[in-house]
Order: C-alpha cells, then sequence, then structure tokens
C-alpha cells in the first residue's frame, strides 16, 4: 500500500523548501509526527515555528527527516500535485435522483465520479451529504471551523431523506446541521425536489427546520429534479408539471419574505428551472441577493438579462450609427439549449422595439437545440453535446456556408479544455457541418450581445 502523502509538484528555488533540499516528486509524508492527508493538514501543522518534516526522497526512494527553525508565518514555498493526499472521498449514496447514475455507458471517466468529500466543499463550493463523514471527519471540519459549507439536504424528514439517499445515516441531517452552525460554520443548502416525494408538506417542513438553525444559515437553493433517458433500472421518477413548478414558487417566496423581514435577506431561493416551468417572470436583481447559488442555476437567467441589458446600454447606439459599413456574416446562428430560448427571445424583441434594429436583416437566428442525447426533459444550454448540435443544424439547415457564423457558448465545453461533453471539438462540429466558422463566447448576456454587434471581432 502506497504512504499517504503529499507529492511535490514545484519547489520554489528562492524559498525555504528548496533551501533545505526538496524537489519535485518528493513525497511529504508527516510533519511533527503528524500523518498528513491534505491541504488543511499541511496549513495547519506548517505554522509552528519548529519543524519536523518526514519525507520520501523521489530520487532514491528513502526516507529523509529535516528539522526546521522558521518564523511563524513562513511556509516551505512548495506546491502538491494534488489538494487532498490520502485521495477524494467519494459518494456511497444511492440517490433516486442522482445524475451521475444516469449518465450512459462509454463516455469519459470524470462524468461517472461522484465526490462527497467535506475538503471540496469548502475549498470549491461541492454539495456533501455528510453521510459519507467518518467522526473523525467530522470533528476536524468542526474543529477547523471549515466555512462555509455546501450542504445536499434534500429533506430533512428523516425518512423521506433516507428514502431519498439511499443511506441509514442520511436521517441525521437536522443533529449534524446543528452541530455544524454550533461550531459557527455558515452552510449553504439545497435540496433537489422530486414531485411526490420531496415537495409539497416535506419540502415545507424542509425550509421550517432550516430556517430553525439561525444566522449559520446562508442560504437554500431549491431546483427541480433532472431526468435523463437513461434510467433504466432505476426508480420511476418524473419532471415538475407547471401548477406543481407555481405551488414550489409560491412556498419559497413565502419564506423569502419572512427572511427579508427578520434578517434583511432572503435566503430562500428557486432555481431559474421553476420559474421557466410554470411560465412566471423571473424576479428582479434585487431579489437573488449576492447571487450566492449561481451554480445551482438559481438566477443565471436574472444575471444574463442584467449583463445584456449593460451591454445594450453601452453598445446599441453606436453600432446603428455605424451599422452600413459593418462587415458582416451571411448568418449568425446563436445555439442555446430550449430553456436559453426562453430567456433570450425576449431581450431580442425588447432591443428590435426600444432601437427600431430588425435581427433578421443583420441575419441572427436563435437555434434551440432538442437535447436527444440526454433526453427532451433536459433542456438547460450546458448539457448539450456537439452530436446534437451537428444534428440539428444538418436536420434543420438546408444550406449553410462558409459565410456563415455559428455561436457556440463556452459552458458547452470542458473547463480545462474544448471538448464537448461528448468529447467532440470545436473543429470536429465546424468540419462536420461543413467547415462553417464557430466562435466561442462566455455565457454572458453582455459578451452574447457584443457577439451579435461585432461577429466578426476577435
Amino acid at each position: 500500500m502506497n504512504p499517504v502523502g503529499g507529492v511535490i509538484e514545484t519547489v520554489d528555488p528562492m524559498g525555504l523548501g528548496a533551501r533545505i533540499g526538496l524537489k519535485k516528486g518528493d513525497i511529504l509524508l508527516t510533519v511533527n509526527g503528524q500523518v498528513i492527508h491534505d491541504l488543511l493538514d499541511y496549513g495547519f501543522m506548517i505554522r509552528q515555528e519548529r519543524v519536523q518534516l518526514q519525507v520520501i526522497a523521489q530520487t532514491t526512494g528513502q526516507v529523509r527527516w529535516f528539522e526546521i527553525e522558521k518564523d511563524e508565518e513562513d511556509d516551505l514555498s512548495i506546491d502538491f500535485a494534488q489538494a487532498t493526499f490520502d485521495g477524494m472521498r467519494h459518494c456511497h449514496n444511492h440517490c433516486l435522483f442522482c445524475f451521475v447514475e444516469q449518465m450512459p455507458p462509454g463516455m469519459r471517466k470524470s462524468l461517472y465520479e461522484k465526490d462527497d468529500d467535506y475538503r471540496y466543499s469548502f475549498w470549491h463550493g461541492s454539495f456533501i451529504t455528510l453521510t459519507n463523514l467518518r467522526e473523525e471527519d467530522f470533528q476536524k471540519l468542526l474543529t477547523l471551523r471549515l466555512s462555509p459549507l455546501y450542504i445536499s439536504v434534500q429533506a430533512t424528514d428523516g425518512e423521506v431523506r433516507s428514502k431519498l439517499l439511499g443511506h441509514k445515516q442520511a436521517s441525521l441531517i437536522m443533529e449534524r446541521l446543528q452541530k455544524i452552525v454550533e461550531a459557527r460554520i455558515q452552510i449553504h443548502c439545497q435540496i433537489v425536489a422530486c414531485p411526490g416525494i420531496n415537495d409539497g408538506e416535506v419540502l415545507a417542513k424542509s425550509l421550517k427546520d432550516l430556517w430553525s438553525l439561525g444566522f449559520g444559515l446562508a442560504s437554500v437553493a431549491v431546483v427541480p429534479v433532472g431526468l435523463t433517458r437513461f434510467r433504466e433500472n432505476l426508480q420511476p421518477l418524473r419532471p415538475f408539471q407547471k401548477k406543481e413548478a407555481q405551488s414550489v414558487i409560491e412556498l419559497i417566496e413565502q419564506w423569502q419574505e419572512k427572511a427579508l423581514e427578520e434578517r434583511g435577506e432572503r435566503i430562500f431561493f428557486a432555481a431559474d428551472e421553476f420559474y421557466l416551468l410554470a411560465q412566471k417572470e423571473l424576479p428582479d436583481e434585487d431579489s437573488y441577493d449576492d447571487y450566492c447559488q449561481l451554480e445551482n442555476g438559481v438566477g443565471v437567467s436574472r444575471l444574463f438579462m442584467e449583463q445584456w441589458q449593460t451591454g445594450t446600454e453601452k453598445w446599441i447606439t453606436s453600432f446603428i450609427e455605424v451599422n452600413e459599413s459593418s462587415s458582416r456574416p451571411d448568418h449568425i446562428y446563436v445555439i442555446t439549449g430550449q430553456s436559453g430560448r426562453q430567456v433570450l427571445e425576449p431581450l431580442l424583441r425588447e432591443v428590435e422595439k426600444a432601437y427600431g434594429l430588425s435581427w433578421s436583416s443583420l441575419g441572427v437566428e436563435i437555434i434551440s437545440v432538442e437535447n436527444k442525447f440526454f433526453g427532451s426533459t433536459v433542456t438547460v444550454t450546458g448539457l448539450l453535446t456537439g452530436k446534437d448540435v451537428v444534428e440539428h443544424i444538418l436536420s434543420h439547415k438546408k444550406s449553410i456556408s462558409s459565410n456563415d457564423l455559428l455561436i457556440l457558448p463556452s459552458i458547452m465545453f470542458r473547463a480545462d479544455g474544448d471538448l464537448t461533453l461528448d468529447d467532440m471539438t470545436v473543429e470536429e462540429i465546424s468540419h462536420q457541418i461543413g467547415n462553417i466558422p464557430i466562435k466561442i463566447i462566455n455565457t454572458q448576456g453582455d459578451a452574447l450581445l457584443k457577439a451579435l454587434l461585432w461577429p466578426l471581432e476577435a
């Protein structure tokens, strides 16, 4: 078995680590006799003024010892290959709604990983269930006061939560949340709502229980369950209907009013998708406080709209003045998911009405792509695949040329590269639809507007 330790990735040549002889590839095992499991342990232990290091040398495999006396604020000026030296804590729940278990076979390995690691919750804001924590881990997060944490609650009713998560310890959620807030740790919570299971009275109880946690509760996001067509041998679930979505919003807004009156913050939020399902106008910008749950799809549409408005005030008038001499593609096709179209088309109409600008005369067309890969119930743009984009364009556009332009949102692609969910590159997409030029833009309202006005700018 390999020893637990941090593999050194880089060593600052001017730093303390280099001066004592640490090198890339060395493995830090212990500090003052304590095993170092992650950056949290390292950061805590290295603060001491007298430090003893146990290191495995990369070149020889031999254990080396270092004794250091330093100022408390000095560190070793080294970086590690990974933040967690003992690996990532994986999820052992069997959630009824788990999106990973609804993935098709044969995709890249990273798409099937289910993490439930409290350290990544603290570092990166990933949501954890608290069911896969060892007792020593739970005590560690309390002692270090890792704040904020992001918790997948789903329901505070123990029986319902155990059913949803497929884990006996899931029922202890309120007991653990209470200990966390008593340690002065703030928590952001999410509830993945499944119609007929944890909405209605169960959701009402969950919101009431969470509110009882006091000022330790930073926010609560309620999001609708996401369902793909790959649910073989999984419990049947269905999407929300219009009236059900309206009921969820009404309940959330009741709690928003209470929180606003008592704390001056809204605390409780419904994901944008609920408003789109309910065919209800999105709340104004002030209703989202500091957009603290954007990753859960809470306020993404409103933020996009506000960014679009900022761009409109900056650029539309000047564009109209110089439009006659502007060089443009024959057609500009903007790819979006079905939910995105509901947000984007009204913005285009508002510009036309306010400024007399005709998008059709500028060759602009919004293309709403049905998600055949995951299924038609998946309507968000970020889960579109390259194959669906290609097939939609080829089946709906009889003529397309190199004088046209295809705009794709960056949210379709991996953050660390240019691959879609089905591992298609931008070049492959372009080639399969006739080598049409493609422009990738950030998923921001002002970025899209600028690309529509001046599409040939870098």
